[in-house]
């Protein structure tokens, strides 16, 4: 946005020559992400109007932008935490895609040369190598969960997080591999399934039937809001695993699980930013599987807005297929922007 963004706010919310609470929330909101320029857009706007403002608007906007240069300062010191780590992690990339080199993923399985060759030859030609946990510079006030609050999100997903790998976010149960596909399709097996929903006080909770069967080999949406007391159990018809996917540094393709819960923060309902675990990334979105079969690639809206601005990212597909995945003919990645 823009500082006569901010401009703009304060004169429609003064038109009636009163500014209430509420108009404040739109003011706001009205800078995206606020930068120092806008940051003092509002102070002067705000002192211009402070006639027509009620004193409880005058209070509330003066409380948030008090809040904006303490969040500004977490934002860099995260941030500058992120870049020392990247010394390491990316060194670690390189020694994974070292050709020849009898190498594993992180979740323990041995790298191929082919993967290893999409990847160094991404990187060479200036796709790059992120972290989740590095934040925009400033902050920006969210009025879509609840009540409205003042955050720093992150560059490459808005859910910047710094995960445990254990339970269902161990690193081995996430990674998807043709082989664990093909094993999962054909093996019987005793687990829970979703069954549907209880009320326990506020809050539902998911409930459960044993089955014994295949996996399914599909993935596709899921979600739900409910506690899931088996965080390993699947989805409808033995689906293991929701559609949102990572595709780690290492080379490997990981999916959250059905559940969208980890034993660690049970509370957390795990977004694709959960599946870093402290590790670089180099795409994530969505992924859809039928019966093995690679049918969709969707690329993440906060990837596609930086790759609009010159940012390059590894081809999914080629990765897939270089890891001997089944791609549905013609499939290309759709952008989800």
């Amino acid at each position: 946005m823009a500082v006569s963004d901010v401009k703009n706010a304060f004169r429609t919310a003064a038109q009636d020559r009163r500014i209430d609470v509420k108009e404040v929330d739109t003011i706001l909101s009205s800078a995206g992400s606020i930068s120092p320029d806008e940051e003092r857009a509002m102070k002067d706007e705000a002192a211009r109007y402070a006639s027509q403002m009620e004193p409880a608007a005058q209070t509330k906007l003066r409380e948030k932008l008090g809040e904006v240069s303490q969040l500004r300062s977490t934002a860099a010191t995260i941030n500058r935490r992120v870049e020392l780590e990247a010394v390491r992690l990316s060194a670690e990339v390189k020694k994974l895609h070292t050709a020849g080199a009898a190498t594993k993923t992180y979740g323990g399985s041995a790298i191929p040369e082919a993967v290893k060759t999409v990847v160094r030859d991404a990187l060479a030609a200036g796709a790059i190598a992120y972290d989740v946990r590095e934040l925009k510079p400033d902050p920006v006030y969210d009025t879509s969960h609840g009540e409205p609050e003042l955050t720093v999100e992150g560059r490459y997903n808005p859910y910047s997080q710094s995960q445990k790998a254990v339970d269902t976010l161990a690193f081995d149960y996430t990674e998807l591999m043709p082989k664990k596909v093909a094993d999962d399709m054909n093996t019987p097996q005793t687990f829970n399934v979703l069954k549907g929903y209880k009320q326990v006080g506020n809050n539902q909770v998911a409930e459960f039937e044993k089955v014994t069967m295949k996996g399914n080999g599909r993935i596709t949406e899921l979600y739900d809001e409910a506690s899931w007391p088996d965080t390993k159990a699947r989805g409808p018809g033995g689906q293991k695993y929701a559609s949102n996917f990572a595709i780690l540094a290492d080379g490997s393709v990981h999916a959250v699980p059905a559940s969208r819960r980890s034993a660690a923060e049970p509370w957390r309902i795990l977004t694709t930013a959960s599946l870093g675990r402290d590790r670089q990334m180099l795409f994530n979105g969505h992924l859809h599987l039928e019966g093995g079969v690679v049918t969709y690639v969707g690329m993440s809206g906060r990837l596609c807005k930086l790759k609009e601005r010159g940012t390059q990212f590894v081809d999914p597909i080629a990765l897939l297929k270089a890891w001997g995945f089944q791609v549905a003919p013609g499939l290309k990645v759709t952008d989800e922007g």
